[in-house]
């Protein structure tokens, strides 16, 4: 069970054209395309991932919060997390997150 930054972001797609049309969920437009999210949050997202996912913070500043604690983030950052059964992402932004 781990979150951590990643050196190196993960290649993103160039353009999110052919996600599926925003829905509301939790209060936040997302778009979702095969095993990747497009989250445009206005405070507070929770995720229940199943695996492991990569999170791509492609815009705005916060920080998750998670079982074994928080950790900051601010646009341009990527994290692993792996093994988790439930995390947070505070914070207004653009969240790119893909299954691994």
């Amino acid at each position: 069970m781990k979150l951590v930054k990643l050196a190196e972001a993960p290649v993103l797609p160039v353009t999110f054209d052919d996600y599926s049309p925003a829905r509301t969920v939790q209060g936040c437009r997302v778009r979702s395309k095969a095993g990747a999210l497009l989250i445009e949050s206005g405070g507070r997202f929770k995720r229940f991932p199943a695996g492991s996912e990569r999170v791509c913070i492609l815009a705005g500043s916060g920080h998750f919060k998670w079982q074994r604690g928080e950790l900051p983030f601010a646009a341009g950052d990527a994290f692993l997390a792996e093994g988790l059964e439930e995390y947070d992402l505070y914070g207004e932004g653009v969240f790119w997150i893909a299954e691994d």
